[in-house]
């Protein structure tokens, strides 16, 4: 199986990427205390209707100890004063899916999760920097969860480090300590770290990225 996108697909990720961006830039004011879960993912799946488009899959909005599930189901839970929200959504542009993670900081954080939010932040941006063609993905991932485990936070990684995308949400190549396929140039993958603690909440940092030459491109900046 190709992995490696087309320059069209590659222009209409990009652009996938951008209008999701774009809609959480205009959505991001209304998450605030007061509002439910169910109320901010319709206010997303509303823009993304009026501009004609279809969403990528079921968005997830999740507050306080809702975001500690990495796959949350919406529930018209209310956000509260120093909880952390995880919005996880995209838009789906000709064809190709975007697909973002913001964690929001509502009031102020314990100090607990605060170094989580820092650890993921950083690992984040460590993955981009560090992603590109010619490494083997296990290696890749193992060298970001490093990170995170020692910062004491291994019992809190659940999920893999992210996947391709395209005309699916979830393509080929899984980023996974398991999996020793090579990068390769033209790959679209996403890079989103995340760590999760019971009854607490969770915090998912999550770009989308194009493999190039000499290291990745995010796709929305």
């Amino acid at each position: 199986m190709n992995l490696r996108k087309s320059k069209n697909a590659i222009r209409n990720l990009t652009e996938a990427a951008k209008i999701t961006k774009n809609i959480f830039t205009a959505v991001r004011p209304e998450i605030k205390p007061g509002a439910s879960e169910r109320e901010i993912a319709r206010k997303i799946e509303n823009l993304i209707m009026k501009r004609g488009l279809r969403r990528s899959f079921t968005t997830i909005v999740a507050s306080g100890p809702n975001a500690a599930k990495p796959h949350a189901k919406l529930t018209d839970r209310k956000i509260k004063k120093n909880d952390l929200v995880v919005v996880d959504f995209g838009a789906i542009y000709k064809g190709q899916r975007g697909d973002m993670t913001r964690t929001v900081i509502i009031g102020k954080m314990e100090k607990r999760m605060r170094e989580l939010y820092n650890a993921v932040a950083t690992a984040h941006k460590m993955a981009i920097k560090k992603i590109r063609p010619g490494i083997k993905i296990s290696d890749f991932v193992q060298s970001i969860n490093r990170y995170m485990r020692k910062k004491g936070f291994e019992k809190h990684i659940r999920h893999t480090l992210g996947h391709g995308i395209g005309t699916r949400i979830h393509e080929g190549p899984k980023l996974s300590e398991k999996n020793n396929r090579i990068l390769k140039e033209g790959m679209v993958v996403t890079i989103e770290p995340g760590l999760y603690v019971d009854g607490k909440g969770g915090v998912r940092i999550e770009d989308a990225v194009c493999i190039t030459k000499n290291g990745a491109r995010v796709l929305a900046t």
